[in-house]
């Protein structure tokens, strides 16, 4: 009912100003068209309806569908409906950024405000970017070390595959044992065991010529083979808010952006009724509650959630929804007293309190309410005042649970490290996601590995030769003064008449051998970041940057974002804008090749310094050591 205020009551501020009913003045009908956006946003507005979930989506795949076939103008103004249908829609605000990223900066820059905005207060926001981040993370730096693991393993193949050479000899001719020995090192890359167990037992094997930071990788290996059940078991828990058959959630957080259901409503009063000691499920019920028109139910909940949540602000304001919505507004004002007495920055209980008092019309107690509540959150002032500005009637704030809330609540989550149904799809197929099992296996496999690589390096020691690097052992080696050379390496030596001459000779042969090698190792290292670097025996810069690449990777084809709380459009699996992917791309390389280059510089003036033949001077004598034959 449109109530008037007495003409002595009101100021110069309010002299032309009607105070707002708390409800419409009757029922509004939806627009029969899907076709028309304005009608929509008209509707919600008069209808004060919070969000209209379905249609938004429908408008933003229509806005992604016409941005296809070119129809840039109306897909941004599709988009930009979508965003006033349903406000906490992340999907369209992201797209619009990456539409008018070179168009309209401003509004970019604003939409991306806008979302940070928005995940300040929203868990699911928050929960589904931490569990797409640790997985992004972990992902990339598995692969990183698989990838480093499986390329020093092809790096040191030879030394692997000499020593069985050498075994297999004693059977067969020595072409077949070569045949074999590469038979015995691909066969397991092959046999569906995945990449990072073989590559561990080869480590292993090579663990008693390897070099520090080869030993490192291997430790690095097998910690991350072991501690996958542990790795699971975070992703598994944080995924829990978003599957509705998980306690303690139940469902709970998606509620904040569904459209009402009836049947959702239903759902939870059975699941609060059946788990009274569940605040979560208590808290839904009051919320869907008061979005249907049921203020005393919702009263009844909320009351219930604060005997298990006494300090949380937030259902105290919601509260005093609940009894303003039932005239109550005594009561509503002590309840909206004790949300500020609490948090005194709850600007949405000071914007309720202030609809109470202007309904009493006591205007200068409801500025100030407004007043302090801009302080707080002017946003929230602004939008709100636009709202009833247009709707032409008053709408209370309600107040969605905290994060805060939901975070502390993950806790009761059970850590299962055996659960793998909750595991993104590309994860569950992986034998190394199987369990404790592989993961047992894959320490035992390591440490028997590191045995057995002992045991064939005291049969035979397998080494480099001193001049090329190729694998020898103490059977093919040939010892020419202090270097143990391979068969080629002796033939050379073998034609100088001078030993001087010989490691001029040595030194020509390594240097073609190595300008073959290295001039691939260049091209890859360019076009995979990481890669050239491990030639030269580091490992920090190669896993870096390799985990890197395997993130970019992972965003462009579509697998760095498994969770999410809302409807995927536009091309199947790509939530990264491809602007931003390319920009990322290009970025990338700006900064790794020309840091590749610098260092390969420094590599090769360092080698030429090392592996420059030196001519021996004899050394000088003075006049005083020289005999005096003239004297004698």
């Amino acid at each position: 009912m449109r109530a008037t205020p007495p003409a002595e009551s009101q100021d110069v501020d309010a002299a032309d100003t009607e105070p707002l009913p708390l409800v419409p003045a009757g029922p509004i009908d939806p627009p029969q068209s899907l076709n028309d956006v304005a009608a929509w946003v008209q509707y919600k507005v008069r209808g004060h309806v919070p969000a209209l979930p379905r249609e938004a989506r429908l408008f933003y795949r229509r806005a992604l569908m016409l941005h296809a076939s070119g129809g840039r103008a109306d897909a941004v103004m599709l988009a930009r409906g979508a965003i006033k249908l349903d406000p906490g829609f992340i999907a369209p605000r992201l797209t619009l950024a990456a539409w008018l990223a070179f168009r309209d900066p401003g509004e970019a820059i604003d939409q991306c405000g806008r979302i940070l905005w928005l995940a300040r207060d929203s868990f699911m926001i928050q929960i589904v970017s931490a569990a797409n981040a640790l997985y992004l993370v972990l992902q990339a730096l598995f692969l990183a070390i698989v990838l480093t693991s499986v390329i020093v393993v092809a790096l040191n193949q030879g030394l692997l595959r000499h020593g069985w050479m050498e075994r297999l000899a004693m059977f067969v001719t020595p072409e077949t044992a070569s045949k074999w020995s590469w038979a015995i090192l691909v066969a397991p890359y092959l046999a569906g065991l995945g990449p990072a167990l073989p590559s561990l037992v080869f480590l292993g094997m090579l663990w008693p010529t390897a070099k520090l930071r080869e030993r490192s990788l291997f430790v690095l290996l097998a910690l991350t083979l072991a501690g996958v059940p542990f790795l699971t078991a975070t992703l598994d828990r944080l995924s829990a808010p978003l599957q509705s058959d998980r306690a303690p959630f139940y469902g709970v957080p998606q509620l904040q952006t569904e459209p009402y259901a009836p049947e959702r409503r239903n759902e939870f009063e059975q699941l609060a009724a059946a788990h009274p000691d569940n605040p979560f499920l208590s808290f839904a019920a009051g919320w869907l509650a008061q979005r249907e028109g049921d203020p005393a139910s919702a009263e009844r909940h909320y009351l219930r959630t604060l005997e298990l949540w006494p300090d949380d602000d937030r259902v105290l304001n919601n509260l005093g929804n609940a009894y303003a919505t039932q005239g109550r507004q005594d009561e509503a004002v002590t309840s909206y007293r004790k949300s500020i007495a609490m948090n005194p920055r709850n600007a949405a209980a000071h914007l309720n309190v202030s609809e109470i008092y202007t309904m009493r019309y006591d205007f200068q107690t409801a500025n100030r309410e407004i007043a302090l509540a801009s302080a707080v959150d002017f946003d929230l002032v602004k939008t709100v005042q636009a709202d009833r500005a247009e709707a032409r009637w008053t709408a209370l704030v309600d107040q969605w649970s905290r994060p805060g809330r939901f975070w502390r609540g993950l806790k009761q989550v059970p850590f299962s490290t055996t659960a793998a149904g909750a595991l993104p799809p590309l994860w569950r197929t992986r034998i190394e996601c199987t369990g404790w099992t592989f993961s047992l296996l894959a320490l035992a496999l390591g440490v028997g590995s590191i045995v057995l690589g002992f045991l064939f390096h005291r049969v035979i020691p397998v080494r480099s030769c001193a001049n090329c690097g190729r694998a020898i052992c103490r059977r093919c080696a040939e010892r020419r003064r202090d270097m143990a050379l391979c068969a080629e390496c002796a033939v050379i030596w073998s034609r100088a008449q001078s030993s001087e001459f010989g490691r001029v000779l040595l030194f020509q042969h390594r240097r073609r051998r190595q300008e073959r090698r290295d001039t691939a190792t260049r091209v890859v290292g360019l076009l995979l970041p990481g890669f050239g670097y491990l030639p030269h025996r580091k490992l920090l810069r190669p896993v870096a940057l390799l985990g890197a690449t395997a993130a970019l990777v992972s965003a462009s084809i579509g697998i760095a974002t498994p969770f999410t709380f809302e409807p995927r459009f536009g091309v199947p699996g790509h939530d990264v804008p491809l602007i931003a992917l390319g920009l990322a791309w290009a970025c990338f390389y700006a900064v790794t090749v020309p840091l590749y280059v610098s260092f390969e510089h420094r590599a090769i003036e360092q080698a030429r310094d090392l592996q420059a033949p030196k001519r021996r001077r004899g050394r000088p004598t003075s006049s005083a050591n020289t005999p005096n034959h003239a004297a004698a």
